[in-house]
């Protein structure tokens, strides 16, 4: 299928189902046509059979089950913007509506209002005035109605933008919700400390015993680190990578707090759990650096410490100096 033409099938695609060319309803159009997307063409595939017609809602849905289907994180973090899109679109689109309604009711009731002051009388008039009394009825029915859908918009808009900002596997902050951390800390003028923490010897735990326990094993460190350096903040920053964010000058109390957590996951006697056979002892090397200048020179200062920390043996900490220190003695 030629690029040129798809663009051109995709929108004939949507038009043919009554759907607008959002870049959610496109994507989702695009995805079916090249049958790149298994879950997207049997969901799609079985609503056309059985001649359900494919509805903003029903897309909405079916992407939903893509993206949960995915391992890929750029399609899930594609997915949450979108869903961030379609709740404000659909926000707006309400709003209008309301307004609208508004603007009916005081046309309505104008038009009755003239009636009565052009002298009806009787039943004239009762009906003139029962005719406002309806009106108003259905206008508070209506607004009832757009508040509970304004509602329900809130919640799954918080919701959607909550997850964008959250690591879908553990649970804590990802890197985009650290960035705007760290930016606030900077205009704020707050004095602080970061630690990078990379877990040694990743790759092995998921080439030795699979996928699935290397994930229970972020899950398991990522819990690890946030009870043990609470209240600083902890969030997974890609990989197998943690960024600790301390709200304190002091770079060597950082460090010591991380060593502490460190040495309590060593010591933790782990069991795989199809098995219950003893596994090996989770280990990280974490690089710690104060913020002097800009958050930037920091990150690369944490970063170029637990680089240090790594070449070192890996299992230990690094405060920024002391890697230097380190390194020219090497």
């Amino acid at each position: 299928m030629k690029q040129g033409s798809i663009g051109r099938e995709v929108l004939d695609f949507l038009a043919g189902n009554l759907l607008d060319p959002t870049p959610l309803n496109y994507r989702f159009g695009y995805l079916y046509l090249t049958r790149m997307s298994k879950v997207i063409v049997e969901e799609t595939d079985f609503n056309i059979e059985n001649g359900l017609r494919l509805r903003q809602d029903t897309i909405i849905e079916i992407m939903g089950k893509h993206v949960e289907a995915s391992d890929d994180p750029a399609e899930r973090l594609a997915a949450r913007e979108e869903a961030v899109d379609v709740y404000l679109s659909a926000a707006g689109e309400l709003a209008r509506e309301t307004q609208q309604q508004a603007d009916d009711l005081g046309i309505d009731i104008a038009e009755e209002s003239q009636t009565i002051r052009d002298g009806a009388q009787g039943d004239d008039l009762k009906a003139a005035i029962r005719r406002i009394l309806d009106r108003a009825a259905e206008a508070e029915r209506e607004l009832a109605d757009s508040s509970t859908r304004i509602e329900r918009l809130q919640r799954d808009l918080d919701e959607a933008r909550n997850k964008a900002l959250v690591d879908e596997l553990t649970g804590i902050p990802n890197r985009r919700a650290t960035r705007a951390k760290l930016k606030h800390l900077e205009v704020d003028k707050v004095r602080f400390s970061l630690a990078i923490i990379d877990i040694d010897h990743f790759k092995a735990i998921n080439d030795t015993y699979g996928h699935p326990v290397g994930d229970r094993a972020l899950k398991l460190v990522a819990n690890a680190l946030t009870e043990s350096l609470a209240p600083w903040s902890v969030v997974r920053w890609g990989g197998e990578e943690f960024l600790v964010i301390a709200e304190t000058p002091d770079a060597a109390k950082l460090a010591d707090k991380v060593r502490e957590a460190k040495d309590e996951l060593a010591g933790r006697k782990l069991k795989l759990r199809e098995t219950d056979e003893p596994m090996g002892a989770i280990t990280f090397s974490a690089g710690v650096a104060a913020n002097i200048s800009s958050t930037d020179e920091t990150l690369k200062q944490a970063d170029r410490a637990l680089y240090d920390a790594k070449k070192a043996g890996r299992n230990q900490v690094l405060v920024a100096q002391e890697s230097e220190q380190v390194t020219a003695a090497a």
